[in-house]
C-alpha cells in the first residue's frame, strides 16, 4: 500500500531531522547587561560553566549538576534539547533594607536537557537556568513537569566554584553558622563542610559564593574542590532533599564586585529571593529594641542569677521598658527564663514563671509606648501549635517573637518549618527574630515580618569566650552580612582594651572603642536592632544620643572608603538625613569624606569619634556638633580597633524652628540639635548633665512571688 509506505518515509525523515536538530543545538553564551561578565558552557566530562570578566578568565570550567539517590547525576550523559533567552529590567520597593528601591536587571538563559539514568529508570528531562547580573551570576536547577521524574531524593550537590589561582579567601570556620570567617588560601579549603559565604579576593575583583531562595530545600555549605585548572569549593547539602516534580532548586550565586566596598552594596541575593508573600506590610515596624539583663549578666533585683544564666524579672524588665521609652525605641525583648522551657507541660510556653508578671509588663509597656518581643524555644512550639501560641502572645499584647534553638540547622525540614512559622506569625501580625538557625537565604524578602536572623557569631559571644574579636567585627560586613539581616546585638558601652577583656565578665564588656560600637550598629544590616547593654551603662554616657532616632532601614547606602576585611566607611540616608559610620582594625586611619551627597541647604553634623586617648581608655569619645553643607569635607579619624559615627540632619530655618522633647520625660524636655531656634545646640548641653534617676511607682507589687 502506498499510504503506509509514504507515512513511514515521512516519519523516518521527521525522526532524522528531529534528531539532527537536537544534535545541532549549540551551548549558548550569556552576557551580563553591561557585558563585563560572560558565561560559557560545555559538556566535556559533564556539564560545566566558565566565567570571563572584562575579557579575562575569572572562573575556569566548573562543574554543574545534582545527584539523585538512584545514582542519576544531572549533567553527565545529558543531551541539550533547546535554549531560551530572556531578560528583565524592573524595580521593586524594599522597605526593610539598605536601599528603598532595588533594580532587578539581568539576562537569563534556560537550557533544557534530556538526562540518561541508571537502568531501569527511564530518561528524564531537566532545566538549568542561569542569570547574569552586572554584579554576578546565579544558577538554578529545575524539574519542570509532573511525573518527570515524579518523587525523588537529591543526595548530593555537584556544583563547583573554581578560581584560576590560589587566591586569598575567607570562609566560615565550621558547620555552625555562629562562626568566625578566618583567612585561608583556596588551596587550604577544608574538606569538611563550611558555612557560606566564601569570599575570594582576585587581582581585579572580589567575589562571594552564596545562595538564595532556599524554600522547602536544604541549605548549602561548601567543601574543598579542585582540578588541574583551578582552586575552590563545591556545594554540599546540609541534608538530603526529598521532593517531587515540578520543583526548582535554590539559586547558587556568585557576587562579583570591583572592590570590597561595592561588594557590601550588592542586592543580587535579594533579587533572587521570592517576592513578598505579605500583601500589606504596613503593620511591620522596623526599629530598635532594648534587651533584658541576660547580656550584661547582672540583675540587681535578683542577684543570685549572674553571668551566663542571668535572667530578668518583672522589676528589671520594667527598667528596660523605661529605657526603650526614654530612647523612643519601639521594642523591648524579654529573653529566656520567663517560662520553664524544660517543663513536661505541653503548654509551658504560655505559662510565665512566678517571677514574671506578664500581664503587668504588657500593661506597663503599653502605657510607656513600648511593644514587647517574647523569646520562645522552638522545641516548645509543636506541642501547643504555632497558631495557638502566636494567637496567645498577640492577645497578651506582644508585637513579635524571638524563636531560638532550632534543630538540624540548614536541613530541608528546618528550612520548611521556618517558613511555616513566618507565615503563621504574619497571620497574627507578629514580627519574627529567628535565632539558633542557619544563615539567611532570602526569607526576609519572602516573609518581611522576619526582620532579622541570627546565624551569626554576635556580641553575645563575649559571654562564651574570645571569639567576638575586633577582626571578626570588621569582617562581618564583608562576609556573613552579605547574606541578609544579622542580629548582631550591638551597643556595648563597657569598652575595654584586649588585655582587659575577660569572657563572661559581670557586667559584660567588649573589645574596641565606643565609637566603634556606635558605627557597628549602622554597618551591619538588621531592621530589628537589639541593643545589648543595660540602662545603667547607657544613661548619662557619651555617645548615647547617636542611638536616639537612629533608623534601622535605609533609603540609600553609599561606600565612602573600604579595605577588604580592614576598614569600612559608609553613608546611609533616611529621608533627608544622613548617617556616617566607619570601623577600623589594627592601625589608626584618617579618611577624607566629601559631603557631595548632601542636599541643598545646611546640615547639623553631630559626630562621635575616637580620641587619641581612646587607645588606652576605649570608652572615651569626642562629641562635636557643627554646621556643614554640600561640598564640604570632613575628616573621619579612627584609632586602632576604633570607629566613627555621625548624623547629618537638615537645619530647620528659624521661622520653622521649635523646641521638642527627646522623650527623657523623667529628666524634663531637652532641645534637639537640629530643631532649636539657632539650629545648633552644643552636644555638651545635654550630655553628662542629667539628675539622678528616680524610678516611677510600680503599678502593682511585682516582687511578690519572686524566688
Amino acid at each position: 500500500m502506498l499510504f503506509p509506505r509514504i507515512f513511514l518515509r515521512v516519519l523516518t525523515l521527521w525522526t532524522i531531522t528531529s534528531f539532527s536538530e537536537i544534535l545541532a543545538v549549540d551551548f549558548p553564551t550569556l552576557l551580563s547587561p553591561d557585558q563585563r561578565i560572560e558565561l560559557s558552557f560545555n559538556d566535556a566530562d559533564g556539564l560545566r560553566y566558565r566565567v570571563n570578566r572584562d575579557g579575562k578568565l575569572f572562573m575556569p570550567a566548573s562543574r554543574m549538576g545534582l545527584e539523585l539517590s538512584d545514582g542519576t547525576k544531572l549533567g553527565q550523559g545529558a543531551t541539550l534539547l533547546r535554549v531560551e533567552h530572556s531578560q528583565n529590567d524592573t524595580t521593586w520597593q524594599n522597605h526593610f533594607g539598605k536601599f528603598a528601591n532595588i533594580r532587578d536587571h539581568y539576562h537569563e538563559v534556560k537550557m533544557r536537557f534530556r538526562q540518561d539514568r541508571p537502568s531501569p529508570a527511564p530518561m528524564m528531562e531537566f532545566e538549568i537556568i542561569i542569570r547574569a547580573y552586572n554584579d554576578g551570576f546565579a544558577i538554578r536547577y529545575v524539574f519542570p513537569e509532573p511525573g518527570n521524574p515524579g518523587s525523588f531524593t537529591v543526595s548530593n550537590n555537584l556544583t563547583e566554584f573554581l578560581f584560576p589561582a590560589d587566591y586569598r579567601a575567607w570562609i566560615g570556620s565550621g558547620a555552625d553558622a555562629e562562626c568566625q570567617y578566618p583567612e585561608i588560601r583556596l588551596s587550604q579549603m577544608p574538606s569538611d563542610r563550611r558555612i557560606l559565604p566564601l569570599v575570594v579576593e582576585t587581582p581585579d575583583a572580589v567575589a562571594a559564593v552564596a545562595e538564595s531562595s532556599v524554600r522547602d530545600w536544604a541549605g548549602s555549605m561548601l567543601s574543598a574542590a579542585g582540578s588541574p585548572n583551578g582552586f575552590g569549593a563545591k556545594a554540599a547539602l546540609a541534608s538530603t532533599v526529598q521532593t517531587q516534580s515540578p520543583r526548582q532548586s535554590p539559586w547558587h550565586a556568585v557576587i562579583i564586585a570591583d572592590d570590597a566596598g561595592r561588594l557590601t552594596l550588592s542586592t543580587m541575593l535579594l533579587n533572587l529571593a521570592e517576592p513578598s508573600k505579605i500583601a500589606d506590610t504596613s503593620w511591620i515596624q522596623p526599629g530598635i529594641s532594648a534587651w533584658d539583663v541576660w547580656w550584661t549578666g547582672r540583675n540587681p533585683y535578683w542577684p543570685q542569677h549572674n553571668g551566663l544564666y542571668a535572667r530578668g524579672n518583672t522589676q528589671s524588665h520594667q527598667e528596660f521598658i523605661d529605657l526603650a521609652a526614654e530612647m523612643d525605641w519601639p521594642y523591648m525583648l524579654i529573653d529566656w527564663f520567663w517560662y520553664d522551657q524544660d517543663s513536661a507541660d505541653p503548654e509551658t510556653a504560655i505559662h510565665p514563671l512566678p517571677h514574671i508578671d506578664m500581664a503587668y509588663l504588657m500593661n506597663y509597656a503599653e502605657k510607656r509606648g513600648v511593644k514587647l518581643i517574647l523569646w520562645v524555644n522552638s522545641k516548645n512550639v509543636p506541642s501547643i501549635g504555632a497558631d495557638r501560641l502566636f494567637a496567645t502572645y498577640k492577645e497578651w499584647g506582644a508585637a513579635g517573637v524571638k524563636i531560638d534553638f532550632f534543630p538540624n540547622n540548614g536541613s530541608q525540614g528546618t528550612e520548611k518549618w521556618m517558613e511555616e512559622l513566618a507565615e503563621v506569625a504574619a497571620r497574627h501580625q507578629l514580627i519574627v527574630d529567628f535565632h539558633g538557625v542557619y544563615t539567611p537565604t532570602g526569607i526576609s524578602r519572602t516573609w518581611p515580618n522576619v526582620l532579622t536572623q541570627e546565624g551569626v557569631l554576635a556580641v553575645e559571644y563575649v559571654k562564651l569566650g574570645h571569639l567576638f574579636t575586633p577582626e571578626h567585627m570588621i569582617r562581618l560586613p564583608f562576609t556573613r552580612c552579605l547574606l541578609g539581616p544579622a542580629d548582631v546585638t550591638p551597643g556595648a558601652f563597657l569598652n575595654v582594651r584586649p588585655e582587659q577583656f575577660s569572657p563572661n565578665s559581670v557586667p559584660s564588656t567588649v573589645i574596641g572603642t565606643r565609637a566603634r560600637q556606635l558605627a557597628f550598629s549602622v554597618l551591619v544590616d538588621s531592621p530589628y536592632l537589639c541593643m545589648a547593654d543595660a540602662p545603667g551603662n547607657y544613661r548619662e554616657k557619651a555617645g548615647l544620643n547617636f542611638y536616639r532616632q537612629l533608623p534601622t532601614t535605609w533609603d540609600e547606602t553609599r561606600v565612602l572608603a573600604a579595605g577588604l576585611m580592614e576598614h569600612l566607611v559608609q553613608a546611609r540616608r533616611k529621608g533627608n538625613s544622613w548617617w556616617i559610620a566607619g570601623m577600623n582594625l589594627q592601625q589608626a586611619r584618617e579618611v577624607s569624606v566629601h559631603l557631595d551627597f548632601l542636599g541643598e541647604g545646611t546640615y547639623t553634623l553631630t559626630s562621635y569619634r575616637d580620641l587619641p586617648e581612646s587607645n588606652q581608655t576605649p570608652s572615651l569619645l569626642s562629641e562635636e556638633t557643627r554646621v556643614v553643607r554640600k561640598g564640604d569635607t570632613i575628616v573621619v579619624r579612627m584609632e586602632n580597633t576604633g570607629g566613627y559615627a555621625a548624623s547629618l540632619k537638615p537645619v530647620v530655618p528659624r521661622d520653622q524652628a521649635r523646641v521638642v522633647s527627646y522623650n527623657w520625660d523623667l529628666y524634663g524636655s531637652i532641645p534637639s540639635d537640629d530643631q532649636s531656634a539657632a539650629g545648633v545646640v552644643a552636644a555638651a548641653h545635654w550630655n553628662n548633665s542629667y539628675p539622678a534617676r528616680n524610678f516611677p511607682a510600680l503599678l502593682t507589687n511585682p516582687v511578690s512571688g519572686m524566688k
